[in-house]
């Protein structure tokens, strides 16, 4: 007699090589979406930065009479909320700056303005992750 058809043998091997295959299929999709979601925060502080320099300029005069030291230069603090409420940054959703990570509110992060030779730069905490 001759059948035909699979032995459960050969079902089990290819069931067994089908799971292997997703899950390193799984794996390398996370790592490309974490770090995406890390680009995008990093995107997201350059913003940040960038609009807390243009925001500090109508700043100007206090930064400079400023006694807050930042690395030996003057300096101020602002929020990130700061930037939203002037129109500096735009919110994601309900005047809120969501993180991309892990999608909390930005809108408390400090912000460290400061004049360094005479050039306003921004300064941000970001855990080291840019």
């Amino acid at each position: 007699m001759n059948k035909k058809g699979f032995t459960l043998i050969e079902l089990l091997c290819v069931i067994a090589l089908l799971a292997l295959i997703t899950t390193i299929a799984s794996v390398g999709i996370m790592t490309l979406s974490k770090k995406s979601k890390e680009n995008l925060y990093c995107a997201k502080i350059s913003l940040i930065k960038s609009s807390a320099k243009e925001y500090a300029l109508k700043l100007e005069k206090e930064l400079n009479e400023s006694t807050n030291l930042f690395e030996g230069h003057k300096s101020l603090s602002i929020k990130v909320q700061d930037l939203v409420s002037s129109g500096k940054l735009q919110a994601d959703k309900d005047e809120i700056v969501l993180n991309p990570l892990d999608n909390t509110s930005m809108n408390d992060i400090e912000i460290i303005i400061y004049l360094n030779n005479n050039q306003i730069d921004a300064y941000i905490e970001n855990n080291n992750i840019c």
